[in-house]
């Protein structure tokens, strides 16, 4: 078992109070919050509807890894495939006040 001293945790807690200012945190923080979002609204709509990884990618004719992926927040997914996701979820997009109800 590992001994953690006092001061270490100290130290370890300044470094992340440290990068926390840093501007490249807050940006990959603000990535990192929009995938984990679109991950579990994705997740959930699909879950909700019955669906299947394998269903869902065939009908937004993408892959099942690629699904898998996005509802892991371990890809970059472009607005087509958002789109396309959505569409056979029947979810809403909304960016700002700008909602697209029928895509």
């Amino acid at each position: 078992m590992k001994i953690v001293y006092y001061h270490d945790i100290n130290l370890k807690i300044d470094a992340m109070v440290k990068a926390r200012k840093h501007l490249l945190f807050k940006e990959y923080s603000k990535e990192a919050r929009a995938k984990i979002l679109l991950a579990t609204e994705i997740y959930e709509a699909r879950t909700k509807r019955g669906l299947s990884q394998q269903k869902l990618a065939k009908n937004a004719e993408t892959t099942q890894k690629v699904i898998s992926k996005i509802e892991n927040g371990q890809v970059n997914v472009g607005i087509d495939l958002i789109l396309k996701i959505i569409r056979v979820l029947g979810l809403k997009f909304q960016i700002g006040t700008v909602c697209l109800d029928k895509i």
